[in-house]
């Protein structure tokens, strides 16, 4: 069964990919920061490395597609989309959109 999307999905990755320039006004600042506490809580769990790695290459970078940073990391793809998905899901809840 198929997880389903939210609307606001679209709005957190650009927010996770526009997240190291520096822009001005409330709404980036609050941004900036769900994006901040979602990167330490998972800097915190036990595999925390190797998700942030997966964020790095896919988000922040755009150097590499999650199948691309699966191999990278290594993990397996399906790891590699769960941690995506959560960490999303991590800065929504950061936000407040969950």
């Amino acid at each position: 069964m198929s997880r389903p999307r939210y609307i606001w999905w679209g709005y957190v990755k650009a927010m996770i990919r526009t997240y190291p320039q520096d822009r001005e006004g409330k709404t980036a600042q609050a941004e900036k920061k769900a994006v901040s506490e979602a990167i330490k809580e998972t800097q915190g769990l036990p595999n925390g490395e190797d998700r942030m790695k997966m964020v790095n290459l896919v988000f922040i970078q755009q150097t590499h597609t999650l199948e691309g940073a699966a191999q990278k990391i290594p993990c397996s793809r399906r790891t590699a989309r769960r941690w995506h998905t959560e960490f999303i899901c991590a800065v929504a809840q950061k936000y407040g959109l969950l």
